[in-house]
């Protein structure tokens, strides 16, 4: 192609951009022009448009069905956490709270394994052996820090002195983690729910069930013990 005929198609196209209502005042352009498919053939513009909005309307049309079923587990999952809620709300002790909740998520939330770090020992403590107490000091702890000032749940992979530091042993199957931080910038500790599916928990994946879990949890451990309450009535 010589640099003149090419220096003309660009004067054309960048005319056909600047007027897009040419082909409007001049239908017998638009109906002599051919666009090739990739097998070869020659359809019509017009072919070619209607084939790209059917294109783009079958991609809206996955999207929405994928919207809509993302709304309907959400919708799901909040009934879920309001009925733990619900039932969290009037146990006495914090181990029977902690155990209750750790059941629940590993039974009825697709959970594979759970741990929860907690900063204060005697919370950690009454709250049994289900729930582990973490120095603020201590530096494998320390290195979550960039997680949980973000105020929200993160979802993915962590390296594999995080998941190492989570799990244990049992770090070399969790595929997929969701990290919570506790109370404010995980000024209580933290919560970690993994998963043997790399594709349980992912980056980008709504968290707002998460979340709301963590604050209702953060409540829990901020709030005044039964007995003081009942003291104090």
């Amino acid at each position: 192609m010589s640099e003149d005929k090419t220096s003309l198609e660009d004067v054309v196209a960048d005319y056909l951009r600047n007027n897009p209502r040419f082909l409007d005042r001049h239908p017998d352009v638009l109906e002599a022009l051919e666009v090739n498919h990739r097998i070869g053939t020659a359809s019509s513009l017009i072919e070619r448009q209607v084939g790209q909005l059917r294109s783009e309307k079958q991609q809206l049309e996955k999207r929405l069905a994928r919207l809509t079923s993302v709304a309907a587990e959400n919708e799901e999952l909040i009934r879920r956490l309001q009925r733990l809620t619900l039932e969290l709300v009037p146990i006495d002790t914090s181990q029977a709270f902690f155990t209750h909740l750790g059941n629940t998520l590993l039974n009825d939330f697709d959970a594979d394994i759970l741990q929860i770090c907690l900063l204060d020992a005697k919370l950690a403590d009454e709250a049994g052996e289900d729930v582990r107490h973490v120095e603020p000091d201590n530096p494998e702890f320390e290195a979550f820090s960039p997680l949980l000032q973000k105020a929200e749940a993160t979802c993915g992979r962590l390296n594999e002195a995080k998941m190492e530091f989570l799990f244990g042993s049992k770090s070399r199957w969790v595929q997929s983690i969701a990290l919570m931080p506790l109370g404010e910038e995980g000024s209580l500790g933290l919560m970690a729910i993994g998963s043997s599916d790399q594709n349980r928990f992912y980056p980008g994946m709504g968290t707002l069930f998460l979340d709301l879990l963590a604050e209702v949890i953060s409540a829990r451990l901020t709030a005044d013990p039964p007995e003081e309450q009942r003291r104090s009535a």
